[in-house]
């Protein structure tokens, strides 16, 4: 198998066409009235601008640089609509980042070969059906940050790596679940300084915020937050429910739709366990395989990512919708060789999320197709999890991982 030469690794006309087309289409939804989350994010940058400091005089649940990425929207837009289109054209831009990371990744990998195109098209089409809140909520911001982390890492450009990964930390947090494996890979290969540089030049402007700005009580609010509807324990609580088999609420929380009662707090803290857990055990499985294993493509970083990545989110007593964002990025990528069936569960299972809402009964709690639909929605995604963590696994306790990827094929070098 040979390495594309360097003028089939270009972007031609095509891949410009097609790279358009991924993004256009969803410009008219960006920019659309439907609010999403954006008047939160609206209120909370104006209030902001206006002096009033979060968390002090008005509650803030996102980590800080969340409120960095509202305020221009808020300055140059004006009034809510002027928001609207602001931040939706900011959401397209990265959006347009993502997309143009993977078409370039798929070229680099294959050049003129059909299977260059599948990481872009697999993700424009879940994009497409997941735009109610792929494009209304601001989690595509440390999405991008996180794959533009991955993609320079494995382009061994570790300083830029440790900005975007700080960056997407101070953003979402979700994102320092790769700090450690990433720590690792750069040690092996002398260049951890660069990525170290890199997570605290990312991190810095924290310093003169915490003068003016108590940003850590953001946790605090995390804290108290209960068992999110949609969580893998959550749905599988509510099915008990409708089937007589135990008592709990289905509440409008401040921040989500949760499940309330006894059996719920039960549930939720054995959760939190759990994930906390099963969360530092992934780490710890990205870890020992970046230790013995050196990824030499680009899906395999892919891969070894989404070991941490997924039990985050699958095991987490929180699993909004949008969190499905922070993962279809990576299994896009995993898509350019090895086996394909993990990555395209898991963006199906992206996909499907939309259905848990039409012609449901979601603001006073789920009837037995939609919830049947969120079981198998969330145990498409412990699977995928189950099956990437195994494979990654497999690849460490290998006597040819040297000479292999993760997914356990002959290894080319970084092109």
């Amino acid at each position: 198998m040979s390495v594309p030469s360097p003028s089939a690794s270009r972007l031609g006309p095509w891949h410009w066409l097609a790279f358009a087309v991924s993004v256009l289409p969803l410009v008219a939804y960006a920019f659309s009235t439907r609010p999403g989350d954006f008047p939160l994010y609206f209120r909370t940058a104006h209030a902001f601008l206006e002096g009033a400091v979060p968390n002090r005089d008005f509650r803030f649940e996102y980590p800080p640089y969340a409120l960095l990425w509202f305020v221009p929207a808020a300055w140059l837009g004006g009034d809510l609509s002027g928001f609207i289109l602001a931040f939706g054209l900011q959401l397209t831009l990265f959006d347009a980042f993502i997309k143009w990371l993977l078409l370039s990744e798929g070229v680099r990998r294959w050049g003129a070969s059909a299977r260059a195109w599948l990481p872009l098209g697999a993700y424009t089409v879940v994009s497409w059906i997941q735009s109610v809140h792929y494009l209304k909520r601001y989690d595509l911001i440390p999405a991008a940050l996180t794959l533009g982390a991955l993609v320079a890492l494995m382009r061994k450009r570790d300083a830029w790596a440790g900005v975007a990964l700080s960056v997407g930390i101070v953003t979402k947090l979700y994102p320092v679940v790769l700090v450690p494996f990433a720590l690792v890979l750069c040690w092996r290969r002398g260049a951890l300084k660069p990525l170290v540089g890199g997570l605290v030049a990312g991190a810095l402007p924290l310093v003169p915020l915490s003068a003016v700005w108590p940003w850590w009580n953001f946790a605090a609010f995390h804290v108290e937050r209960g068992l999110q509807v949609e969580a893998l324990s959550a749905g599988l609580l509510w099915a008990a429910h409708l089937w007589g088999r135990a008592q709990v609420e289905w509440v409008h929380a401040p921040a989500a739709f949760e499940l309330h009662g006894e059996a719920a707090e039960a549930v939720k803290a054995v959760t939190r366990y759990v994930w906390v857990a099963g969360s530092l055990a992934a780490a710890a499985v990205s870890v020992r395989t970046a230790w013995r294993v050196t990824p030499r493509r680009m899906e395999d970083l892919a891969r070894l990512a989404l070991v941490p990545l997924c039990a985050f989110v699958i095991l987490n007593p929180v699993l909004s919708p949008q969190y499905l964002i922070w993962l279809t990025g990576a299994a896009a990528l995993a898509l350019l060789s090895g086996p394909v069936t993990a990555p395209a569960v898991l963006l199906v299972a992206a996909a499907i999320t939309r259905g848990l809402w039409a012609g449901s009964t979601y603001g006073s709690g789920l009837e037995w197709p939609h919830t049947v639909l969120l079981l198998v929605r969330n145990f498409m995604l412990l699977g995928t999890a189950v099956a990437w963590t195994w494979e990654v696994w497999r690849a460490a306790g290998s006597d040819t991982s040297e000479a292999v990827g993760v997914s356990g094929e002959p290894a080319l070098p970084p092109s």
